[in-house]
């Protein structure tokens, strides 16, 4: 018996939820006013005619055209000429900090990057690891973090924008 109530209860339940859509969605061209009375209504397309141009502010910009020829070599204001480090003998090594350029599975590539850095900056201390399964391209060799940090922000300048600073055994320099 309750079985039976139950799914008659149900079954109104389910029918009384349901509605027709037939209805729901067309248009009607009749409102009604706040009178309680029924107009017309049609659709009115608007056309814009106004022109905004008279209105609108020329502006001229003439760039001054680049010059890559006269640009120094070195243009990192307050990096030092790579000449400035000689061949260095490791004395020791230490707990120190290291830039991270790249992480990668391809040998070649990693190669590659650390040509590239070591030609870009004046850092020539640019190391290739490999820890499995991932060779790594790091610069530097900093007691300091924020010396890392300076490198950092250079090598994210010259386009490696993954570089991160990594802490790790350093070498120590004579």
């Amino acid at each position: 018996m309750k079985f039976l109530i139950i799914y008659s209860f149900l079954s109104l339940f389910l029918i009384a939820c349901s509605a027709s859509t037939g209805s729901r969605y067309e248009k009607k061209d009749e409102t009604k006013t706040e009178a309680g009375t029924s107009v017309n209504t049609k659709e009115v397309e608007v056309v814009e005619d106004f022109d905004i141009s008279p209105y609108q502010t020329e502006i001229n910009l003439e760039a001054p055209p680049l010059e890559t020829e006269k640009l120094p070599s070195d243009v990192w204001f307050g990096y030092e000429d790579s000449s400035a480090y000689p061949e260095r003998i490791i004395i020791g090594t230490t707990d120190g900090y290291r830039v991270q350029v790249l992480s990668t599975d391809n040998l070649d590539e990693a190669n590659r990057v650390r040509a590239e850095i070591y030609e870009k900056t004046v850092r020539k201390e640019v190391y290739v690891t490999f820890e499995p399964p991932f060779y790594k391209v790091k610069a530097g060799d900093f007691t300091s973090q924020s010396e890392a940090n300076d490198l950092k922000f250079l090598l994210t300048q010259l386009g490696y924008t993954e570089a991160k600073v990594v802490q790790e055994t350093v070498n120590l320099f004579e």
